[in-house]
């Protein structure tokens, strides 16, 4: 990797020291799960997820909005970043200067067939591949969780996906999905004003609760006004990469899941017997454990019949590694490679689960067992 050149040296110490001053002071919302230490996408769907669940067992409903933001990253406005900077995070002199340096006189040009556009001046946009841009973008976007706090809805932030949720029992909700819309309309005028817009086309609805409370809340008119648009709610939406469905059962979620790591298993056949067994370990570790462990969170305390799908997945790809036929027996397999410590069986769905580490257990739903890994 080559050396970092003298401005992108300069540019992570700027940014670093905004971090530390940022993060001192408390400026960046807890809601934002992006571009921070100790947050991730699963940070965002967890709470999200937590909140719904709760909802459900408290039987009540809730409405979920997925708002999508278009071209996001390309539409930042320099001066009203300036202004942010200044006015919500307390950056002013030297630094504040070295700012507006930072994102003034930035050209762009195109090149079709071998041949080059003039230059045009950018005055928009986060700069692609920068340091500090990310981080730019959530220091744009923090004060969005202001608009959903005078409302009192929930809202929970990945840079530009935005959850916006409520709840309530189901004889109110209606004034749920009424004043959502009115959230959603000040959110419309908020990115107005920082120059951003909202898309539609990809906006999601769907709402949570019990099949019964399901049933009734068909009696209303379910749907919700996002600008000049009627969104109808969906009965699953995939939200950071992980499928929701009205009741939270996780099936659709499951099944896409095994559908995706069998495809890829399928693949690794092929060429299992010309790279050998290290190889296809890492092979699985990318492909097939990635897809097992991202979000894996949101399965905690699901049934064993649920989770099925999963452990076929993991059975096939530990005979896939181990060379294995498609009946022969795995566990074997797992004890010689000792539970926990192998990393073809790491199996981040279902810790309490582990051949060899019964102590690690986790709170059934419905007080169904959880552990499939036997």
């Amino acid at each position: 990797m080559p050396a970092p050149t003298g401005p992108k040296l300069v540019e992570r110490l700027v940014t670093k020291r905004f971090t530390s001053h940022a993060n001192s002071l408390s400026l960046f919302p807890a809601e934002q799960s992006a571009y921070r230490p100790f947050h991730s996408t699963e940070t965002a769907v967890l709470t999200v997820h937590n909140d719904l669940v709760r909802a459900v067992d408290d039987r009540r409903v809730s409405l979920l909005v997925l708002l999508d933001l278009s071209a996001a990253f390309d539409t930042v406005d320099h001066q009203i970043l300036l202004r942010v900077l200044s006015d919500r995070f307390g950056i002013s002199g030297t630094a504040l200067n070295w700012f507006q340096s930072y994102l003034s006189e930035r050209t762009q040009s195109f090149v079709f067939a071998g041949h080059a556009t003039d230059c045009v001046p950018v005055t928009c946009s986060v700069p692609q591949g920068s340091v500090f841009g990310p981080l730019g973008f959530i220091s744009y976007t923090e004060d969005l969780t202001a608009v959903s706090e005078t409302h009192g809805a929930h809202i929970q932030l990945y840079a530009d996906d935005t959850q916006l949720y409520d709840s309530s029992t189901l004889a109110d909700a209606e004034s749920v999905r009424d004043h959502l819309t009115s959230c959603i309309s000040d959110v419309v005028e908020w990115c107005a004003s920082r120059r951003l817009q909202l898309n539609p086309d990809k906006t999601e609805v769907i709402w949570f609760g019990s099949n019964s409370n399901l049933t009734k809340l068909r009696r209303i008119n379910r749907s919700l006004q996002v600008g000049t648009s009627a969104i109808e709610p969906s009965s699953v939406v995939r939200d950071l990469g992980v499928h929701l469905d009205s009741e939270l059962e996780m099936k659709p979620h499951i099944m896409k899941t095994a559908a995706t790591c069998f495809y890829h298993i399928r693949r690794l056949r092929q060429v299992r017997s010309r790279v050998g067994q290290e190889v296809t370990q890492q092979l699985v570790l990318a492909l097939i454990t990635s897809r097992l462990d991202y979000c894996n969170s949101v399965l905690a305390g699901l049934p064993a019949s649920t989770l099925e799908p999963l452990q076929r997945v993991q059975n096939a790809a530990a005979r896939l590694v181990f060379g294995l036929r498609r009946y022969d027996h795995v566990t074997p397999k797992y004890r010689e490679n000792g539970g926990l410590k192998s990393k073809v069986v790491t199996y981040g769905y279902f810790p309490w689960g582990f051949p060899g580490n019964p102590s690690i257990t986790q709170p059934p739903r419905n007080g169904t067992g959880s552990s499939i890994m036997t």
